[in-house]
C-alpha cells in the first residue's frame, strides 16, 4: 500500500474542518502520555507502551489534519505524512519509530506480546519527543 492508494480506498480524506481538530488531538496526545508515564511507573509496561502509543499517534494525526485530511486508517496516517514531509529527515525518524511502535501495539494488544521496561521506557520517552516536535510545528506562535 502507498500514500496514493489510501487516498483512493479513502481512508485518508480531504476535510476542509480539519484543522479545527488540532488542537484537541494535541491535548489528547498530553493526556495519553500522562497515563503512559503512570502506567509505566507501576510496572504495566505492556500498558505503558499502549498509552505511549496512543499519545504518538495523536502527534502525528494534527501534521495529517494541518493539511486538510482526516484518516480511517492508523498505517495510512504514516504513509501519507512521509509523503507530504518527505523533504523532512527529522520528522521522517518520527515516522519511522511511529510505525515499529504501531507494529508493537499490534502485537500487544492482538497477539499478547510482551513489553520489557526497556521498551516501555523508550515508548514513553518517544511519545513525550514527539509531542515536543509537533507542538512546535502545530500550534502557531
Amino acid at each position: 500500500m502507498n500514500w496514493k492508494s489510501c487516498i483512493d480506498e479513502n481512508l485518508i480524506r480531504n476535510d476542509p474542518r480539519a484543522q479545527d481538530r488540532v488542537p484537541a488531538t494535541i491535548d489528547a496526545a498530553d493526556r495519553f502520555l500522562s497515563s503512559a508515564r503512570r502506567t509505566c511507573e507501576t510496572g504495566e509496561y505492556e500498558l505503558a507502551l499502549l498509552a505511549a502509543y496512543n499519545s504518538a499517534f495523536h502527534c502525528a494525526r494534527p501534521l495529517l489534519f494541518a493539511n486538510g485530511y482526516t484518516e480511517r486508517s492508523h498505517a495510512c496516517v504514516i504513509l501519507v505524512l512521509r509523503h507530504l514531509f518527505r523533504d523532512d529527515s527529522r520528522f521522517l525518524q518520527f515516522l519511522a519509530t511511529l510505525d515499529k511502535m504501531r507494529i508493537s501495539r499490534h502485537n500487544v494488544q492482538y497477539g499478547v506480546s510482551r513489553v520489557t521496561r526497556g521498551e516501555a521506557e523508550f515508548s514513553v520517552r518517544f511519545a513525550g519527543d514527539f509531542l515536543q516536535f509537533v507542538r512546535e510545528r502545530a500550534t502557531p506562535s
